[in-house]
């Protein structure tokens, strides 16, 4: 793997309850991420994706653990370049909106308070924006409420391009979007990637979404990441029980019969999370071993870029579940 741009090391976020319990959304979590490249983080609602991408971009404090940027530790705390370095696209653009502001007034009053360009270059940049995501001049003179919500996630990207970033996190962008208009917007992540060198991470629990357009692919469990790999590794060989679990129940063109889970269940509650290997109460292929001993993330055979918590992560599929 090329040097990391981010690197979070240890992390760890918990939350007190309202009757004084701990909540523990993320558990000990260590990622790198590479300048340009793409990591899909995936896994159930409630996982802890989203309490991750806040940390690294400076708006919820880890309990324990750093996130290093360029190789800068950084806290919630940040310089103005580190701020605008990593900016954030959220799930919901009519939310993430002021429905008061113009698109125009939107982008430009970025633009002045960071101080981007000259003024009298202000329309101009404005313009430019538009064109990047798709988007004709005249939108400029919008309210949110005028625009679909393809427009407003365009709208949104424009909004997170403005102050220049280096990172973008992407989270669950085109969830909320019809399917005809999820491939539009994922088209334009790519096409962003490629003209602007920028690094995406991008969370969904969207597997065909991820595969799509990650390079890289974390898995995540009640709070801690069960796998991690390259695209074609985790798809095609899947070692923890949980992932080939997601992959199975991924809908194909071709099914007809609708396929029986092969994980029973709920997610426990991150409140009171099991002992051991917290996939254990639902796990096909669990033993007495895996209710004592909590796995750890280690490497699969001699892959140095795919890893596994699994006491068996050694053990290839029998009948490894078909990509979506």
């Amino acid at each position: 793997m090329a040097e990391a741009l981010i690197e979070v090391d240890d992390l760890s976020v918990t939350f007190r309850s309202e009757h004084g319990r701990t909540l523990r959304a993320v558990d000990d979590v260590t990622l790198r991420i590479a300048e340009g490249e793409v990591l899909g983080l995936v896994g159930e609602s409630g996982c802890g994706k989203t309490t991750i991408a806040k940390c690294i971009a400076g708006r919820v404090a880890p309990s324990s653990g750093v996130v290093r940027f360029d190789g800068r530790e950084l806290g919630l705390k940040r310089a103005t370049e580190d701020r605008r370095a990593i900016q954030m696209v959220f799930q919901d653009p009519y939310s993430s909106l002021n429905p008061r502001m113009t698109v125009r007034h939107v982008l430009s009053e970025l633009l002045r308070v960071h101080r981007l360009v000259p003024r009298a270059d202000i329309e101009t940049r404005c313009r430019e924006l538009m064109s990047l995501v798709g988007l004709p001049r005249g939108a400029l003179d919008g309210l949110p409420s005028q625009f679909s919500g393809g427009q407003r996630q365009r709208i949104a990207i424009a909004r997170a391009l403005t102050v220049e970033p280096r990172v973008i996190i992407a989270d669950e962008p085109v969830s909320a979007l019809d399917v005809s208009v999820q491939a539009t917007i994922l088209r334009l992540f790519e096409d962003l990637r490629s003209r602007l060198g920028l690094t995406v991470v991008f969370i969904s629990h969207n597997l065909a979404v991820v595969r799509h357009l990650s390079d890289r692919v974390a898995v995540m469990y009640l709070g801690r990441i069960v796998e991690q790999g390259d695209r074609e590794s985790v798809f095609s060989d899947p070692r923890h029980p949980y992932t080939r679990a997601l992959l199975a129940s991924a809908p194909r063109l071709h099914q007809i019969e609708l396929v029986r889970p092969t994980v029973e269940g709920e997610p426990p509650s991150p409140i009171d999370i099991p002992t051991g290997c917290s996939f254990h109460p639902r796990c096909p292929r669990s033993e007495e071993m895996c209710t004592r001993d909590r796995p750890s993330l280690e490497p699969v055979g001699t892959r140095a870029e795919h890893f596994a918590a699994c006491h068996f992560r050694d053990e290839k599929s029998p009948e490894a579940p078909e990509a979506p």
